[in-house]
C-alpha cells in the first residue's frame, strides 16, 4: 500500500470512529479500564492505612514515615521513564498487562517484610510497575472515544478509580479489628495479589488503541475494529467517508519530527509546562490526603479506625465528583469546569485549616473530596489532549513523571516534619495556595480542547495555536 493510500484509509477509519455513538463495546472498554484502575487504586491506596498502623507497631520516626510514604511514588516516577517510550513502541495494551503483573506480585511480597528497609525496597519495586500502568487508561480512553463524549467517559472510569480507594481503607479497617496489630498491616498486602485475577478478562478483551495501530501501519486490524463497532451501532460502513478536520490534523501529525525534539520545542514545550503545573497541584492534594489523611484526622482527635474509614469515604465522594466533572467538561468546556473545581477545592482546604466544629469539618471534607479529589478527569484528560499520537505516550508520561516527583516525592516526604513543626492547619493552607497558584497559568493561557476531535486538539504546525 502506498503512503497516500495508507493516509487516505487512516483518515477514513478515524472519521468513521469519530462519528460513532457509545456502543456496548465502548462501555466494555470503560469497564475493563476500570478493572485496571481498581488494581492500581488498591496498590497505591494501601500505603495510608498501613502507615497509620505501622507508625505505632514499628515505632517509626518522621524520617522513616516520610521515606515509606514516598517509596512507591519514587518507583512510579522512575518506572514512567521507559514506560512512555514503550507505550509508543510496543503498544498501550502490553504495557498495562505487564505492569499489573509486576506490581501485584511485589505488593503480595510486602506482607513478608521484616522491617522498614525491606518494606521500602518492596514498595519502591512495586512502584516501577505502577508507573507503567497509571496514566495508561486516560491515554487509551482519549484515543478511543469521540469528541462529544470523551470527557464524560473518562469521568465515569475515573469515578470508579477514585471510589475504589475506599477498598484498601475498608480492608485495613477490617484487618485492624480482626487481627493483632503486628499482623493487621500485612493483610492489605496479601490482598494486593488479588488483581492478578483481573488479568484474565484484560488479556482476553482489552483492545489496543486504534490510533496507535494506525501509526504502526496496521490498517486492517483497525478496520475490523471499526466495522465491529459500526455493526453494534447499526451504522453502515462508508469507505469513502472523510471528516475534513480529521484529514487536516492527520496530515499535520505526519509532519511531526522525532519525538524528544518535538516535546522540547514549541508548541509542545509550552503546553507541557502549563498542564504539568496544574497536574502537580491536583496531585499534591491527592497525595497528602491519600497518604496522610488518616494521620491528619487522628491528630484532630479521631480514633484510628474512624480516621481510616473517613478517609475512605472521602474517596467514595470523590468518585461522584469525578463523574460529574467529566459530564460537565463535555458540555461547558474543560477550563471553566476545572476552574470551578480548583476554587471550591481550595475553599475546602481553607475551611479544614481554620475550622474546629464538626459541621464545618464535614463541609470541608465534602468540598475537598468532591472537588479536590474528584478533579482528575479533566486534569489528566487535558494532558492527553495536548500531544499527537506518535508522541502521546512520551508526553503523558513525562508530565506525570514531573508532577509526581514534585507532589508524591518532594512534598510527601516533608509532610511529617511540617506536621510536627507547624500542625495540619499549615498543611491545608499550603495546599489551597498551591492549588490556586499552580492552576492559574493553565486556566489563563492553556488551550480549550473540549468539543475538538483528538487529532484537532493535539495538532501542531501551521494554523495551530502556540500553546
Amino acid at each position: 500500500m502506498s503512503a497516500t493510500d495508507g493516509a487516505r484509509q487512516a483518515v477514513n477509519l478515524l472519521s468513521r470512529l469519530e462519528r460513532l455513538p457509545i456502543t456496548p463495546r465502548r462501555v466494555g472498554l470503560i469497564i475493563l479500564l476500570s478493572l485496571v484502575w481498581l488494581a492500581e487504586a488498591f496498590d497505591i491506596g494501601v500505603v495510608g492505612p498501613v502507615l497509620t498502623t505501622l507508625r505505632d507497631t514499628w515505632d517509626m520516626s518522621d524520617g522513616q514515615m516520610g521515606l515509606l510514604a514516598i517509596a512507591s511514588t519514587l518507583g512510579v516516577v522512575i518506572g514512567m521513564i521507559p514506560a512512555g517510550w514503550l507505550a509508543d513502541r510496543i503498544g498501550r495494551r502490553r504495557v498495562i498487562l505487564g505492569g499489573i503483573v509486576w506490581f501485584s506480585v511485589l505488593t503480595l511480597c510486602g506482607a513478608w517484610a521484616r522491617g522498614m528497609p525491606d518494606l521500602f525496597l518492596i514498595r519502591f519495586a512495586a512502584g516501577l510497575g505502577e508507573g507503567a500502568v497509571l496514566p495508561m487508561p486516560y491515554l487509551l480512553l482519549a484515543e478511543f472515544m469521540g469528541s462529544d463524549r470523551r470527557g464524560a467517559m473518562v469521568g465515569y472510569a475515573n469515578g470508579i478509580l477514585t471510589a475504589a480507594y475506599v477498598v484498601p481503607s475498608l480492608a485495613s479497617l477490617w484487618a485492624l479489628h480482626a487481627f493483632p496489630s503486628e499482623w493487621a498491616w500485612r493483610v492489605p498486602f496479601i490482598l494486593g495479589g488479588v488483581p492478578l485475577v483481573l488479568l484474565i478478562p484484560l488479556a482476553l478483551w482489552l483492545p489496543e488503541s486504534p490510533r496507535y495501530l494506525l501509526h504502526r501501519g496496521k490498517y486492517d486490524e483497525v478496520e475490523r475494529l471499526v466495522e465491529s463497532l459500526e455493526r453494534e451501532a447499526g451504522v453502515a460502513p462508508d469507505p469513502a467517508y472523510t471528516d475534513h478536520t480529521v484529514a487536516l490534523a492527520w496530515s499535520l501529525e505526519r509532519q511531526v519530527p522525532p519525538p524528544w525534539r518535538t516535546l522540547l520545542r514549541r508548541p509542545l514545550a509550552g503546553r507541557t509546562l502549563l498542564v504539568t503545573a496544574q497536574l502537580t497541584a491536583a496531585l499534591i492534594l491527592f497525595y497528602v490526603l491519600q497518604v496522610y489523611g488518616p494521620a491528619l484526622l487522628r491528630d484532630r482527635g479521631a480514633g484510628t479506625g474512624t480516621a481510616i474509614l473517613y478517609s475512605g469515604l472521602m474517596m467514595l465522594v470523590a468518585g461522584f465528583g469525578s463523574v460529574v466533572q467529566g459530564y460537565l467538561s463535555d458540555r461547558f468546556g474543560r477550563k471553566g469546569v476545572l476552574a470551578l473545581y480548583v476554587v471550591l477545592a481550595s475553599g475546602g482546604c481553607l475551611l479544614f485549616a481554620w475550622t474546629d466544629d464538626s459541621i464545618s469539618a464535614a463541609a470541608a471534607g465534602l468540598l475537598t473530596s468532591f472537588f479536590g479529589l474528584g478533579i482528575f478527569p479533566v486534569s489528566k484528560l487535558c494532558v492527553a489532549e495536548q500531544y499527537p499520537t506518535q508522541v502521546r505516550g512520551r508526553g503523558v508520561y513525562l508530565d506525570e513523571l514531573v508532577a509526581r516527583a514534585l507532589s508524591g516525592i518532594a512534598t510527601t516526604f516533608f509532610i511529617p516534619f511540617v506536621l510536627d513543626a507547624r500542625g495540619n492547619q499549615t498543611i491545608f493552607f499550603g495546599i489551597a495556595v498551591v492549588l490556586l497558584l499552580f492552576s492559574l497559568p493553565f486556566l489563563r493561557f492553556g488551550r480549550e480542547t473540549a468539543h475538538l476531535k483528538l487529532e484537532q486538539a493535539a495538532a501542531v504546525g501551521q494554523g495551530t495555536s502556540a500553546l
